[in-house]
């Protein structure tokens, strides 16, 4: 009862399928377009979280300059112009964080004022450049940088007031720069240029 086996030729003779070109060119455009989208998102990402770092230490500084009122009866007027130079960087860009001291450098302070008669405190380095300035009731109030001309200020404040402004050029290639600015007339903080 012994069978002969027999060979089947058949077996090896079925063409094993791969992708052709066209299918392959196809999955290279589809990752292509994703990774785009990937990047384009990661760069908003860190781009935000940039300005979130500017949100947080205006927040910071609004609350010292309020602190440093409760003590004296006046806000501080520290910075020389709020158009910049901006501390701790004059002219910040995305290409550099800077360490926050207590002394500003030369032209980014008034002579009698530095960053020390507020308290406050910054965690690590900044990116952005900042500037705030007080005034008391029935004082003109500050010249704002260009790019912040649709918030209006009132041209004379009938009570103390002080105004918070950072500023950064994030992607380094010049204007139009990201700002981040607060008052003591409101308790919003506005962004101009978010993340651009």
């Amino acid at each position: 009862m012994a069978r002969a086996l027999h060979s089947c030729s058949q077996v090896g003779s079925r063409r094993a399928r791969g992708f052709t070109l066209i299918e392959m060119m196809i999955v290279v455009v589809i990752v292509g377009i994703l990774a785009t989208l990937a990047v384009v998102g990661y760069r908003k990402l860190v781009q935000s979280s940039h300005v979130t770092e500017a949100h947080n230490t205006v927040q910071s500084i609004r609350v010292a300059q309020e602190s440093y009122h409760a003590e004296t009866q006046q806000y501080a007027n520290i910075s020389a112009a709020l158009t910049g130079p901006y501390y701790p960087q004059a002219s910040p860009t995305g290409q550099l964080v800077t360490a926050w001291g207590a002394l500003c450098p030369a032209g980014t302070c008034l002579p009698s004022q530095d960053w020390s008669a507020l308290p406050l405190h910054i965690d690590g380095p900044v990116m952005f450049g900042y500037a705030t300035v007080g005034g008391p009731g029935n004082s003109a109030t500050p010249v704002l940088p260009t790019a912040l001309g649709g918030i209006v200020l009132p041209a004379v404040s009938a009570t103390d007031w002080f105004v918070v402004v950072a500023m950064c050029d994030i992607d380094g290639q010049g204007p139009p720069n990201t700002y981040v600015m607060t008052t003591s007339w409101s308790n919003q903080v506005f962004t101009v240029n978010d993340g651009q």
